[in-house]
């Protein structure tokens, strides 16, 4: 029994198998379905087209946008490096002012210091050279 089992199932197996490739064969002869699939493909196309269509819409926008944006840019740098320039001439003039100030401030001081103490100073060598001429006196006058 088992072989006449198994026989049947191949019987039926390959009646399946035949019955597959007549209508595989037949579809390949009508060419019917390479119609389906193309249509079916530029149905897809269409879609995919679409999508890109709309995308690249909003990236034009988009670079527009930017584009615009950045010579409205350029256009405002040259009067922005005026603007700083002058600031910053402005800023260089107050602090010199500020430094005269302080080195005035301060040089006057000095100078008064400096006075007192080239007076001093010269005190001191005059009186450093009044001793060194006695000294030189009494040794000569001592040989």
């Amino acid at each position: 029994m088992e072989k006449n089992g198994k026989k049947v199932d191949v019987k039926k197996w390959l009646s399946r198998v035949r019955t597959t490739q007549g209508q595989l064969k037949s579809l390949i002869q009508d060419g019917g379905w390479m119609e389906d699939a193309r249509q079916y493909l530029e149905r897809q196309g269409k879609e995919v087209q679409k999508l890109i269509h709309s995308d690249l819409a909003k990236v034009k926008t988009f670079v527009e946008r930017e584009r615009r944006e950045l010579e409205r840019l350029q256009k405002q740098i040259p009067g922005e490096v005026t603007r700083w320039k002058k600031y910053l001439a402005s800023q260089r003039k107050e602090l010199e002012k500020v430094l005269a100030g302080v080195r005035g401030a301060s040089g006057a001081k000095k100078s008064k210091k400096s006075k007192t103490a080239r007076k001093a100073s010269k005190k001191k060598t005059t009186a450093k050279k009044a001793a060194s001429r006695k000294s030189s006196a009494t040794a000569t006058a001592n040989q």
